[in-house]
């Protein structure tokens, strides 16, 4: 496990999969919520939500037990692009404060799908 990694490297990819484990964790239980959110988007609530937390949990332990890590970040990737454009369409938002808001996570999510990117 972690074979031919530097400390810092180690360190990274056991943060980043911590990182989806806890949301992931945070979003399971904001299920109700997160109903509501993917309704709105006439999508089926339930599969789209089992879908995005598998692929959720899978990359992330993965990742965090060193297995197939390129393939945990992969599907990562898919992850937070998904879940980016179904939960952050700030370019619809019609609120200033609320568009910059969601605008900001996007790019968070862009700096974090960059740190995947290095570990591939």
């Amino acid at each position: 496990m972690y074979e031919n990694h530097t400390t810092l490297q180690v360190i990274g990819q056991i943060v980043i999969a911590v990182y989806f484990i806890c949301m992931g964790v945070k979003n399971i239980r904001l299920w109700d919520m997160n109903i509501q959110r993917i309704a709105v988007q006439n999508l089926p609530a339930v599969p789209c939500l089992l879908f995005g937390f598998a692929i959720q949990f899978i990359g992330a332990f993965l990742l965090l037990f060193d297995w197939h890590a390129k393939y945990g970040a992969i599907l990562l990737i898919a992850f937070t692009i998904l879940a980016s454009t179904l939960h952050h369409r700030f370019w619809e938002m019609k609120d200033p404060m609320t568009r910059t808001y969601h605008f900001l996570l996007i790019t968070n999510n862009m700096a974090i799908i960059a740190g995947l990117l290095l570990l591939i």
